[in-house]
């Protein structure tokens, strides 16, 4: 009977302490699952803020991405216009200067012409085309032709040669107007020019 008691006491005392790593396994699990869900949870709120942070620093990194495209595009087109307005003023520039030269040698070329015209014309004999005035105005220009004229002897070239050409026009004279019109009408500038020049040296 000792030994049922002592084999009860014992067996009692194995199931209190069972009983008590039973319950210290419990709470050894309970906790060590609470400290997995605080470690999951914690990895997620990382993963999360992580996340949330890797999309903002790209959304930032597009951004400013996208803003030096924009500045670079609009550098670009500046510096085209810029080219553009330079090559423009160049192209200006370059056609006033050819269009000076052509006017500048257009007029040199004219003058040669010119040159050369009154070095093969022959050159007009006043005292001969005055032999023709001779008849009305005398040897001299000391008469008034017809008796109506002014007397032309001891006028200037210029006063002679203005009035010729005024005859020929048909813008000057009086009553001569129309005989001197005939008279003058089959003269050139160059034969009018050395006639007046004749004229001028008569006293």
């Amino acid at each position: 009977m000792k030994k049922t008691l002592i084999f009860s006491a014992v067996v009692a005392a194995m199931l209190v302490g069972c009983n008590d790593a039973k319950e210290t396994a419990k709470e050894t699990a309970h906790k060590a699952a609470e400290t997995t869900t605080k470690a999951v949870e914690t990895t997620k709120e990382v993963a999360k803020t992580t996340t949330e942070a890797v999309k903002e620093s790209a959304s930032k990194t597009v951004e400013a991405a996208k803003e030096t495209a924009t500045k670079a595009v609009e550098a670009t087109k500046e510096a085209a216009s810029a080219t553009v307005e330079k090559a423009k003023e160049a192209v200006s520039e370059v056609k006033e200067s050819a269009e000076k030269k052509v006017e500048e040698t257009k007029a040199a070329v004219e003058k040669k012409v010119e040159e050369a015209k009154a070095a093969v014309a022959p050159k007009a004999d006043g005292a001969k085309l005055f032999a023709t005035c001779a008849g009305c105005h005398g040897q001299k220009g000391e008469k008034k032709a017809l008796g109506k004229s002014q007397v032309i002897g001891g006028w200037d070239a210029a006063k002679v040669e203005e009035a010729l050409k005024g005859y020929k026009a048909g813008t000057y004279g009086g009553a001569m107007k129309g005989v001197m019109a005939g008279q003058v009408a089959k003269l050139d500038d160059a034969k009018i020019k050395a006639l007046a020049e004749y004229i001028s040296t008569l006293k």
